[in-house]
């Protein structure tokens, strides 16, 4: 990761927030945003795909959390978890002009049927609308949006780990990919990838999530230029090692803010 990655990163909100669009959220709102700013070393490609993957499980220690699908079986493509006792994620924003949902941004917002208690293997989600506010990348490296924590609810009957209040602990992760593969037992060599941590072979840090507690209003998480700390995202780190700058994440920023 550059040097400067971690003050451009958190210059890149203010400038995401002029020119971004507000959207008409779809369920109800709670006046605390999510608001994400992703910076690839290259263009967005609209062909691939980019996902912000939010694990709302109520849960301090992050026991469990979604981390990158990277060989057979794919399951859904994307996306799996550390263990299968719970849900490794229940919602994601996606940015891509080839998902399941196109919207006018870019940007859709879904949710795993049975919340908590779902299986997001089974490659089965719920289409939510667009984020509160998106900013589609127009050519750009950056990809940022903003989302009320009121989206996140459960359907009803679903499962509430938060018992009907705001949801606060969650865990998140990206990963942008150039294809969603699902065949069980072929290796598809068209599939390059990168998330949150190091994804080469052999770092020890490539099942890499981090916990937002979300009653921390105007704290910002955001990725590190320090080898050894926890948010650290190293250059060139695809998998496998590809040198596409469009996938290649070289920075991060996640804000709590109250609207």
């Amino acid at each position: 990761m550059r040097a400067s990655a971690t003050i451009a990163v958190a210059g890149l909100i203010l400038a995401a927030l002029a020119g971004g669009c507000a959207r008409s959220p779809s369920r109800g709102t709670s006046g605390v945003r999510l608001v994400v700013t992703l910076r690839f070393a290259g263009p967005i490609n609209d062909n691939y795909q980019y996902f912000f993957l939010i694990r709302n499980g109520n849960d301090p220690v992050g026991e469990n959390g979604p981390i990158p699908v990277i060989q057979p079986p794919y399951l859904n493509g994307f996306a799996t978890g550390l263990n299968n006792q719970t849900a490794a994620f229940t919602d994601f924003v996606e940015y891509s002009r080839v998902q399941r949902q196109v919207t006018a941004s870019g940007y859709t917002l879904y949710h795993l049927p049975g919340g908590i208690s779902g299986d997001p293997n089974r490659d089965v989600f719920e289409a939510r609308g667009e984020p509160d506010a998106a900013q589609p990348p127009a050519g750009g490296n950056i990809l940022h949006f903003e989302l009320d924590l009121g989206r996140l609810q459960p359907d009803s009957g679903d499962p509430d780990p938060n018992n009907g209040q705001q949801p606060r602990y969650l865990q998140v992760n990206v990963v942008a990919t150039t294809t969603t593969p699902h065949n069980p037992t072929s290796v598809d060599p068209n599939k390059f990838l990168d998330a949150f941590g190091d994804q080469r072979p052999g770092s020890g840090s490539f099942n890499t999530y981090i916990t937002i507690d979300a009653a921390q209003i105007g704290r910002t998480w955001s990725s590190s230029t320090n080898p050894g700390d926890p948010t650290y995202e190293p250059d060139n780190d695809e998998y496998p090692s590809s040198g596409d700058p469009a996938v290649e994440l070289t920075g991060w920023s996640i804000q709590v803010t109250r609207f």
